[in-house]
């Protein structure tokens, strides 16, 4: 396959490394069925031996605020899983970022309770993947996290931080959606911000996950969003006492040339690698957690040299099947999610593209949703 030499670094626009992710293991307590990084169990022993050690995350830390990192993700896998997480934690912590933790929260402890005390999380997104032991049984082999997810959640509610709720949504759970947004609104007794994704795609970087028969279809995918805020709608005007309104669903129509005043260049088309990175449980500097193909060593080389040199590690195909095709427009893939479903940088993923006709669909028409009843079509 014919690749282009990379950018040459003086033709590149200035870029600053802000918006870091550690990635402390890939391991975790769960076996979700759409989990993007989890490898199978066998692995873990060899996993485990190759991990970044306290000493070099806490090293690794300093050295990125050095760079300029502003924010930092803490995430796994679970973090959590690691026994040394609160020294890495402590450590981390004290170079000054605004920090988030990602945890499903079935492992919060005493003793991670005291240290996150000492050292609060601006944020924490927190993975709730059903309302119920029956559906975490479904969607993550082990009912018993359900209750190990809500203890850990009143505790971690104790703290300063910003609580986030993300929910993945599959065949297995998508029934449970407002159960999940009723229970987490009752645990903590106040709104809270909940994230629902049901963009799931293939597992990444040697995961083990089969995803095709648990995540939705196109349709579903499409449709469900739409769905939720026309249920949305008709409880604000029953609640309000407004009276029954017909509203049109508009897809935003605009066109890529439309917005290219906006436009900028980039390594892999967004800010992976310009403004954001990952390092990896292995010491690899990537754009994102979810494509490593391209990378650098921030271990071997540190930091600094690794985020300078990471141009010259992208290397894309010249010409690939999104450069002509007709949905390009509509299509939200980008060269990660390509990779992670075709295997290659340069085909379409049917899933993917199936989305993207029903998005063109819904440029060309308007729905309606009346206050009284649902479309058919919706």
């Amino acid at each position: 396959m014919k690749q282009e030499i990379p950018m040459c670094l003086e033709k590149m626009p200035p870029r600053y490394p802000l918006d870091g992710t550690f990635e402390l293991t890939v391991r975790c307590n769960l076996h979700c069925k759409m989990c993007l990084f989890r490898h199978d169990d066998c692995e873990n022993s060899e996993i485990t031996a190759n991990e970044l050690t306290a000493e070099q995350w806490i090293d690794m830390a300093r050295q990125v605020a050095e760079a300029g990192t502003i924010n930092l993700l803490i995430t796994g896998g679970e973090p959590m899983l690691r026994p040394d997480f609160c020294e890495i934690w402590e450590g981390i912590y004290k170079q000054g970022f605004l920090i988030t933790l990602y945890t499903n929260a079935t492992l919060v402890n005493p003793k991670i309770m005291e240290t996150l005390h000492k050292y609060p999380p601006h944020k924490i997104g927190v993975t709730i993947y059903g309302a119920s032991p029956e559906t975490y049984e479904k969607v993550c082999g082990n009912a018993d996290a359900f209750q190990l997810t809500l203890n850990g959640l009143k505790l971690l509610r104790q703290l300063p931080s910003v609580i986030d709720i993300r929910t993945t949504l599959i065949k297995d759970n998508v029934n449970d959606i407002q159960k999940i947004e009723e229970l987490i609104n009752q645990e903590l007794g106040h709104k809270v911000n909940i994230v629902h994704s049901n963009n799931v795609i293939c597992a990444v970087r040697g995961g083990c996950a089969q995803v095709n028969d648990v995540r939705l279809s196109a349709e579903e995918s499409m449709h469900l969003p739409i769905r939720r805020t026309c249920d949305a709608i008709q409880k604000f005007t029953a609640d309000s006492g407004l009276p029954e309104m017909q509203l049109a669903l508009r897809i935003d129509d605009r066109k890529s040339e439309d917005l290219s005043h906006n436009s900028k260049l980039t390594l892999i088309g967004c800010e992976g690698g310009m403004t954001s990175y990952t390092i990896s449980w292995d010491g690899k500097l990537i754009a994102c957690q979810l494509f490593d193909l391209f990378n650098t060593s921030p271990i071997k080389n540190g930091f600094s040299k690794a985020w300078l040199t990471f141009p010259y590690a992208v290397r894309l195909p010249l010409y690939s099947e999104c450069d002509s095709c007709k949905l390009r427009d509509e299509c939200s893939t980008c060269y990660a999610v390509q990779y992670a479903e075709t295997g290659t940088l340069t085909n379409c993923s049917s899933y993917h593209k199936a989305i993207a006709q029903i998005t063109k669909q819904y440029r060309k028409e308007t729905y309606y949703y009346e206050s009284t009843r649902k479309c058919d079509h919706i």
